[in-house]
């Protein structure tokens, strides 16, 4: 998000947080959360694409409820209310091609209509199909989902198969296929959607029912302020407080949110901004000569990078308390915490909670369920935190350098967990004194492992982070 987005934005959930009732609220929102997934989309090489991600957005997100919901559409009047309101809301967005030549709301000019609908009518009769699966009882639309989730995820994360992609489109379009690029495959906020998606995939496929309508789900999916950045929340959490409305008053809300933007706004385009100015990036990690300025460049970088995202997280929750939605916490000082499990229960908490609930927890129960020949337990510890980290690393791209930066926290997790069990007992027969000046040597020694760890982060090629690591030492 931009400046004019976030001042844009923070105005019309105003606007909405002030209409009468919380009906209206929600029609507001479910409008807004439609046209904002077109309006923050960037503006792509490849004709049309920029129309069509947040097109496959609105789409995707009503097959998937029609792979959960236990609701029969054509029996809830409030889900046919919500559909005719998104299908009405995409219909204007596509005829502003008619009144310039620039996007009003979308980057490019949308493309023509006649374009549009065949694929919007596809994704209601698809939705309306795994819905009535879902009615017989199978789980195989959700299961399928998760699959057609995660490996679109792999493609946009794999910068060979999202190269291809963009050949693909370019030359469906009848572009040159030479200039095809990875950096063509920018799918706005998909990365945080994805997650949003797949949890209550997970959990319908485990029997949890949920009983939401179509317009609430799609708002917690594509609720404006955290497409750009999260906070991952819980789709329980979010529409039972959507759905119940504001608690506080309106007042309280605008000086809490707008106080919350401010720190944001600070954290992101001040201090993150003017550290990005000396720190370690992928184009000038080569031009380090003396040991003491790439030092300086790489905890510019750990700097710059936890304000940045911090950043982003702090104005989203401002954004969404305007509205009266209170949303989770997503860092909590975390450069200030003794030990590196202690920085990753603080560092980005919704998606380290998120894959704790979905990944950690059910791994683990899973390796300790073998009853008849047992595991060890350090190796159940180091084959959870490895794989967890392993799949986060992933997230960020499928990569070596991002598989080596998740191996490096994942190692540093077991390495930890270990020597804790052993020295737990040790240290808290210590006193106070010598406890305070462990906890500093300890927050010290967790800030350089988790700022070395960021070489494999920003630099994308192994050679180039080895030969920075060499400039280091």
């Amino acid at each position: 998000m931009q400046l004019p987005d976030i001042f844009l934005l923070a105005f019309l959930l105003i606007l909405a947080r002030l209409l009468p009732n919380q009906q209206l609220r929600r029609g507001a929102m479910l409008v807004s959360s439609c046209v904002f997934v077109f309006m923050f989309q960037p503006v792509l090489p490849v004709r049309e694409l920029d129309f069509s991600f947040p097109l496959w957005t609105i789409l995707l997100t009503i097959c998937v409820y029609g792979a959960f919901s236990r609701q029969n559409p054509l029996r809830s009047r409030q889900n046919l209310i919500d559909f005719g309101i998104i299908l009405v809301s995409l219909l204007l967005i596509s005829l502003t091609r008619f009144i310039t030549y620039d996007g009003i709301f979308t980057a490019s000019r949308p493309p023509q209509l006649l374009r549009i609908l065949p694929v919007i009518a596809a994704g209601a009769a698809a939705a309306f199909a795994l819905n009535f699966a879902v009615q017989k009882g199978s789980k195989r639309p959700a299961q399928i989902f998760i699959i057609l989730i995660l490996a679109v995820l792999v493609i946009l994360k794999t910068p060979h198969l999202a190269q291809l992609f963009s050949q693909t489109a370019r030359s469906i379009n009848g572009q040159s296929t030479e200039l095809a690029l990875s950096s063509d495959i920018r799918w706005f906020g998909f990365s945080y959607i994805a997650f949003r998606l797949l949890s209550i995939l997970i959990d319908s496929t485990k029997g949890r029912k949920a009983e939401l309508n179509l317009g609430d789900f799609l708002v917690y999916v594509c609720f404006p302020p955290t497409l750009s950045a999260g906070p991952i929340d819980r789709w329980d959490r979010f529409t039972k407080e959507y759905i119940t409305g504001p608690k506080s008053k309106i007042t309280e809300d605008i000086l809490s949110g707008f106080g919350q933007i401010a720190l944001g706004l600070f954290h992101k385009f001040i201090l993150a901004d003017a550290l990005a100015k000396m720190a370690l990036s992928a184009q000038n990690a080569q031009e380090f000569i003396h040991t003491g300025w790439a030092w300086a460049a790489l905890f510019a970088y750990a700097l710059q990078i936890f304000f940045d995202f911090s950043g982003y997280s702090e104005i989203a929750i401002g954004l969404g308390t305007l509205f009266g939605m209170h949303l989770p916490k997503n860092f909590d000082h975390p450069y200030l915490k003794a030990d590196l499990t202690k920085f990753w229960s603080s560092w980005h908490m919704t998606l380290t909670q998120w894959i704790r609930s979905y990944v950690f927890n059910p791994l683990t129960r899973t390796l300790r369920g073998n009853k008849e020949h047992p595991l060890p337990q350090w190796l159940i510890i180091l084959i959870t935190q490895l794989t967890t980290m392993l799949l986060i690393g992933l997230w960020h791209g499928v990569t070596l350098n991002f598989v080596i930066w998740g191996l490096w926290h994942g190692i540093g997790l077991f390495v930890h967990q270990l020597y804790s069990r052993k020295t737990g007992a040790w240290l808290r027969s210590m006193n106070n004194g010598f406890q305070k000046v462990y906890t500093v040597c300890s927050t010290l020694l967790t800030i350089l492992y988790v700022s070395l760890g960021w070489v494999w982060f920003v630099v994308p090629d192994f050679a180039g982070a080895a030969a920075f690591f060499g400039r280091l030492f």
